[in-house]
C-alpha cells in the first residue's frame, strides 16, 4: 500500500544549493505534506547525499533511496527502497495528486531531475 496525498499547493525552489520540492494539502493551513530536499553539493557523509524525505513531520523523515519517479502534470508516484519505505512508515511508494500548469510542470521536471545528482533514480515523464 502506498500513501496518497491530494495536494492543492506545490512548491519547488533551489535555496543555498539545496533542491526543495514540496506538496501540501494547503499553502497556509498545512495538515498533510511531503517534502523532498537534496543538496547539490557532494557531502562528506555518504547518507547526506541521498534525498531527504519528510511526510507530515520531522518524526516521519529520512535520508533515503528513491528507486523510480513517474510524473505527469497531475500526478506523481515516488517508489522507494524497502529500507526507506520502512523508515517512513509506507509500504512501497508515495502517490500525490496535484494540478499545475504546463510552465510549472516543466520547472517541476527540472527540479525532479536535480534530485538525481549522484543518484540512480529512474525518472519517467508522461
Amino acid at each position: 500500500m502506498s500513501i496518497l496525498l491530494k495536494a492543492s499547493f506545490v512548491y519547488f525552489s533551489i535555496d543555498d544549493e539545496t533542491v526543495l520540492i514540496g506538496f501540501a494539502d494547503d499553502e497556509f493551513e498545512t495538515k498533510e505534506y511531503v517534502l523532498f530536499q537534496k543538496s547539490l553539493w557532494i557531502e562528506d557523509i555518504p547518507v547526506l547525499n541521498n534525498v531527504h524525505i519528510t511526510i507530515n513531520s520531522e518524526n516521519r523523515s529520512a535520508y533515503g533511496e528513491i528507486l523510480r519517479i513517474i510524473l505527469s502534470r497531475k500526478f506523481i508516484s515516488i517508489f522507494l527502497s524497502k529500507d526507506t519505505a520502512s523508515s517512513l512508515g509506507v509500504s512501497d511508494s508515495i502517490d500525490i495528486e496535484y494540478d499545475i500548469d504546463e510552465k510549472e510542470f516543466k520547472i517541476l521536471i527540472s527540479h525532479i531531475q536535480k534530485l538525481n545528482v549522484n543518484q540512480d533514480i529512474i525518472i519517467e515523464v508522461k
